[in-house]
């Protein structure tokens, strides 16, 4: 083969091999290195998204400074609470009833006067102008009120009419075992038996 003189003999395609791995080892260098920053790059948006997510989902829950935004995100927190309440409550209601009302329409109607407060509010909370949200609060709130009063006069009607109800239950319930036990007190200090006769002359049985 081909040498170059006074190389001691090196071969020229040994050259070529040294080469072709040398500039192997660089591509595939730059190619980890460009793989790991490219990783990094990645691994670092993903955090960013996740952290900005979480801010968006705590945003209703985090403390604001105080002002007319503040108050209108406490104020939309209260009426969600409470219809969130209702709902649990009414959804219980005994054969759908409280007193004379249906319990699922008048859930439908609190939840559809919550949801148009609360779209009205969400607007107030992004206006800019502070004097503008404060003047626009004071007109929602006095319905806000109003409604949440009248979902809790809902929930405590309810509440009083199972306790009235379940009242009803145990009295009867009291009075049945109460003439059962009159009867067996008969049948064993009398005749053993009991018959029309007994009927008669102790209608407690």
């Amino acid at each position: 083969m081909t040498t170059f003189a006074g190389d001691g003999g090196l071969f020229v395609s040994d050259l070529l091999v040294i080469g072709l791995l040398v500039l192997l080892a660089v591509v595939l260098g730059f190619g980890l290195t460009v793989t790991f920053i490219v990783w990094r790059l990645v691994r670092g948006v993903r955090r960013w998204v996740a952290r900005r997510r979480g801010v968006a989902a705590a945003q209703p829950r985090m403390v604001r400074k105080p002002g007319p935004a503040r108050d209108v995100a406490k104020l939309r927190r209260e009426l969600s609470d409470e219809v969130s309440a209702a709902e649990l409550i009414l959804s219980r209601a005994k054969n759908g009833r409280v007193f004379v009302a249906d319990a699922q329409t008048l859930l439908d109607d609190l939840k559809v006067g919550a949801a148009s407060l609360d779209a009205n509010m969400a607007s107030v909370q992004n206006y800019s102008d502070a004097a503008q949200q404060r003047a626009a609060l004071e007109a929602l709130r006095p319905q806000v009120a109003k409604l949440i009063e009248t979902s809790y006069l809902a929930r405590q009607t309810l509440l009083q009419t199972e306790i009235a109800d379940r009242e009803r239950h145990l009295t009867d319930l009291s009075d049945h075992v109460e003439r059962q036990a009159e009867a067996l007190k008969i049948y064993r200090d009398e005749s053993h038996s009991l018959n029309l006769d007994d009927l008669r002359e102790h209608p407690a049985r």
